[in-house]
């Protein structure tokens, strides 16, 4: 007998939407784009489009009980890649000044992005023949005494993300510090959020995380930075997939959000960073929010689009891997060699804590490398200007055309691990929720290699070391833990009931024999 959940009815494979979708995505673009685009251009940037679209739509049509990371993944490559091709223009800027790219180089960059997207498939692909995934036999207890302990670490580590810099305990300890408020407070969030979409979280709790939320809303604008509350936006998404097995509509709002504050980003820098200031959190906040509404309503308001297009080309820059991978292609090995790997020996020291190695590389250093060697940056500005141009590139920079199979089809297979292991909905509580915390880092394409994998495996040892007072035993061997209520502080215990919610046991089905 076939059973099936109700919520989980799959999606009939349709070619017209299959590709139409995709294919009528890419005519828009060309339509509006304001540079003229090759055939061989589009088609790659419909490859782009297409490939993220149809493991999506797979992934509709199966049990949806993992996140589809691969195809998070390839939209992130397509919004690197083929949107730049047609928003953007194909223009460098460095040490030399304002550098036009050639067709060639944008149509090989444009190759070299479906080369690495079509790696990291295959490796992620390679992956699903390893049937071996650890047996955890603990996860996040019930018991409302470790609860209370988890709700104090969530309630420390935002403490410590709002009144503690990094630096509290010096260079050596920057890491751990970083670690512990980018990673725990966010776990705790994540476990919590996740009962609270069950309806079966208690009022305090819903306070707690609200307010986390506030926080880290505030914390993160108010010092210049989006990316943390990108990414707690991005955790929220990813356990909504777990939850109801879907893709919320609010995900569609992270990427206007990047584009409304991207614009005045400099304007807030340059006021905060480079001079001295006496403004509260809430001040530098409404700052960057009146500035880039004054420069998006004058970009809409200016009669010949010319604003518009500044504005558009400064926003998808935050994004934009396709000019730099062009510029790569251009220079490489014509002015700067191959680098046959030296680049990534700053992975190997990133498992050694900067608390026992106070002087060890930093993961920038590859960064530092590129902007100096391709002439982006003066060396005396690297402490102030970074920039990265993704895996992709990284490995053509060492191996040339090569460099996707040797690099990102490996980086393809670890991802697909990762993803067994972290991402599928009976990992327990715990490493569910550890999983879709780590998601933002894994989307963050833009990084190059050592910085993309940087820390990862202390972050999961910190996160684990943390919460172990929180861990029970497995009720029976083999099976994971299901999420049980969290017990209410004033009535431990006993879960809050919430009207009009259904019983969290999943609905199936008979379909017949």
């Amino acid at each position: 007998m076939r059973q099936l959940t109700i919520v989980d009815r799959p999606h009939a494979a349709s070619p017209v939407v299959d590709v139409g979708v995709p294919l009528l995505l890419t005519a828009v673009l060309a339509y509006t784009s304001s540079y003229e685009v090759s055939v061989t251009q589009g088609v790659l940037a419909f490859l782009l489009c297409w490939m993220p679209w149809a493991s999506y739509r797979q992934w509709l049509r199966g049990d949806r009980n993992n996140i589809p990371l691969f195809a998070l993944l390839a939209a992130m490559f397509w919004l690197a890649y083929a949107v730049p091709l047609f928003w953007a223009q194909h223009i460098v800027t460095g040490v030399f000044g304002r550098r036009a790219l050639t067709e060639i180089a944008i149509t090989d960059a444009m190759f070299l992005g479906v080369l690495g997207v079509a790696c990291l498939w295959l490796g992620m692909r390679l992956a699903t023949f390893f049937h071996w995934v650890p047996d955890v036999r603990r996860d996040i207890s019930s018991n409302p005494t470790q609860l209370n302990y988890l709700r104090v670490i969530f309630v420390f580590g935002t403490l410590v993300k709002v009144f503690f810099p990094i630096t509290v305990f010096g260079a050596g300890g920057r890491q751990i510090v970083s670690n512990f408020e980018n990673t725990v407070p966010v776990v705790s969030f994540a476990i919590f959020f996740r009962h609270y979409l069950r309806g079966r979280l208690p009022k305090v709790d819903e306070i707690l995380i609200g307010c986390y939320g506030l926080v880290v809303l505030i914390v993160g604008i108010s010092s210049g930075w989006l990316g943390s509350v990108v990414s707690v936006g991005l955790v929220c998404v990813v356990i909504y997939i777990y939850e109801r097995r879907k893709i919320p509509v609010m995900a569609l709002t992270v990427l206007p959000v990047i584009l409304f504050f991207q614009p005045a980003k400099s304007m807030f820098r340059e006021r905060y960073w480079q001079r001295e200031s006496t403004d509260t959190s809430f001040e530098r906040v409404a700052f960057w929010v009146e500035n880039s509404w004054q420069l998006w309503n004058e970009a809409l308001t200016d009669r010949d689009n010319e604003r518009i297009r500044q504005l558009s080309d400064s926003s998808l820059s935050r994004l934009d891997l396709l000019r730099q991978t062009a510029y790569v292609i251009e220079l490489t090995p014509s002015r700067v060699p191959y680098q046959y790997g030296s680049l990534y020996s700053y992975i190997g020291v990133t498992f050694i804590p900067r608390l026992f190695w106070p002087d060890k590389p930093s993961v920038n250093d590859a960064n530092r490398w590129y902007q100096v060697q391709y002439g982006l940056s003066d060396s005396r500005q690297l402490s102030s200007v970074s920039i990265a141009v993704g895996t992709v590139a990284e490995s053509y920079m060492n191996f040339g055309w090569f460099g996707p199979v040797l690099v990102i089809l490996p980086l393809g297979v670890f991802l697909g691990s990762f993803e067994r292991f972290f991402l599928y909905s009976d990992s327990g509580l715990l490493f569910s929720c550890l999983g879709a915390v780590l998601v933002p880092q894994l989307l963050a394409i833009e990084g190059q290699m050592a910085e993309y994998v940087a820390g990862m495996v202390q972050q999961i040892a910190l996160v684990l070391l943390v919460l172990i007072p929180t861990l029970e035993l497995r009720t029976q061997e083999g099976q994971r833990p299901r999420l049980a209520p969290v017990p209410s502080l004033l009535n431990p215990g006993v879960p809050r009931p919430t009207p009009g919610v259904p019983s969290p046991a999943i609905v199936r089905e008979s379909l017949g024999k």
